[in-house]
C-alpha cells in the first residue's frame, strides 16, 4: 500500500469533514439569525422587516401576527434541525400579562435562493398547537388547584352542615322530652243573645 496515497486520502477525508462541519455550522447560524430577526420584528410590530424574512407564499398569513394575536413579551430559541432545504427551530414564546405563559413553537424555515425564510403558515400551525397545549396545561393546573380549594370548601361546608344538623337534633330532642305546656282552659262558647 502506498503511504503517500493513503496520506492524501486521509487528508481529503479530514478536509471534507471539516468543510461539511463549517457549512453545517454556517447553515445553523443563518437559520438561528433569521429566526431571531423574525421574532424580534414580530414582537416589535415591525411588519416591514418581518415581510423581508418570510416566504412569498406565506406572507398572506402575516395579518394573524400583526393583529395582536401574538402578545408575547419575549422569546427564546433552542434546538435547530436542518434537513436539505427545510429547517425547524424550537422556539418558546413567553406571553400573558406577566410573561409567564409558555407557548412552544416550531419556527419553520425554507431555503430560497441561498437565503433562509420563515414559512409563516407552518409556524402559525405549530403555534396554535403549542398554545393549545399551554392552555390545557394551565387549565389542568387551575383545575388541580381549584379542586383542592373546592375540597377544602366542601369539607368546611360539610362540617358546618354537620354542626347545624346536630344542633337541630339537640333542639328537637329537647322539644320532644319537655312536658307539654299547660294549655289554657277552653272557654265555653257564649250563647247568642236573642234580642227582642
Amino acid at each position: 500500500m502506498n503511504f503517500k496515497a493513503f496520506g492524501v486520502s486521509l487528508w481529503v477525508v479530514l478536509w471534507s469533514v471539516l468543510l461539511s462541519g463549517c457549512i453545517f455550522s454556517s447553515e445553523s447560524q443563518q437559520v438561528r439569525e433569521t429566526t431571531e430577526k423574525f421574532w424580534q420584528s414580530v414582537l416589535a410590530k415591525d411588519m416591514e422587516t418581518t415581510k423581508t424574512l418570510v416566504t412569498w407564499e406565506s406572507a398572506q398569513f402575516l395579518g394573524f401576527l400583526s393583529d395582536n394575536s401574538v402578545s408575547a413579551q419575549r422569546f427564546e430559541t433552542g434546538e435547530i434541525k436542518v434537513q436539505e432545504n427545510i429547517a425547524e427551530v424550537a422556539t418558546v414564546l413567553y406571553g400573558g400579562e406577566k410573561g409567564d405563559m409558555i407557548i412552544p413553537v416550531r419556527t419553520v424555515l425554507v431555503r430560497h435562493q441561498e437565503v433562509w425564510l420563515v414559512d409563516v403558515q407552518k409556524t402559525m400551525g405549530s403555534m396554535v398547537s403549542g398554545a393549545m397545549g399551554a392552555v390545557v396545561e394551565q387549565l389542568n393546573t387551575f383545575m388541580q388547584n381549584g379542586l383542592k380549594d373546592l375540597d377544602r370548601a366542601l369539607s368546611d361546608n360539610v362540617n358546618q352542615l354537620n354542626q347545624n344538623l346536630k344542633q337541630g337534633m339537640d333542639q328537637l330532642q329537647k322539644d320532644l322530652t319537655a312536658p307539654p305546656s299547660a294549655a289554657p282552659p277552653a272557654q265555653a262558647p257564649t250563647p247568642p243573645s236573642n234580642a227582642i
